[in-house]
């Protein structure tokens, strides 16, 4: 699958995901359809999947994005499984912010971090939850 055929999917997915959220393709940029990274001092936002080992979405689950200098934001997967993580300030190097997901009964087995081609894009992060 081309990196345009999984932007447009994820779009799709996002679209359905934040409810009446506007996902819109624009020079390859995704809009969530809300104001929280408007700001020129804001870095790329954070979205992805919270799914189970057989791919099934989880919803609920607790998202949580560390920042390596210290502090934490934490968010919830949605009905689909689908969290997203407002940009931190663009001194915040989006490399030293880790994303990680929990919820009652599953343990974390994997995150798959996929970096955006442009670096204003949203982040993906794709969080595999194995049950205990």
């Amino acid at each position: 699958m081309t990196a345009w055929m999984r932007l447009t999917c994820l779009a799709g997915i996002a679209a359905a995901a934040f409810g009446g959220a506007n996902a819109a393709l624009a020079g390859g940029q995704m809009n969530f359809g809300d104001e929280t990274n408007t700001s020129a001092n804001d870095g790329p936002p954070f979205f992805g999947f919270i799914r189970d080992s057989n791919g099934s979405s989880i919803p609920g689950a607790k998202v949580t994005a560390t920042v390596k200098s210290g502090g934490a934001l934490v968010t919830r997967s949605n009905s689909m499984g689908v969290y997203k993580i407002p940009g931190f300030a663009k001194e915040i190097d989006p490399k030293d912010v880790t994303i990680s997901c929990d919820k009652d009964g599953y343990k974390q087995a994997s995150t798959l971090r996929r970096p955006p081609s442009d670096p204003k894009d949203p982040i993906e992060v794709e969080c595999t939850l194995q049950k205990e």
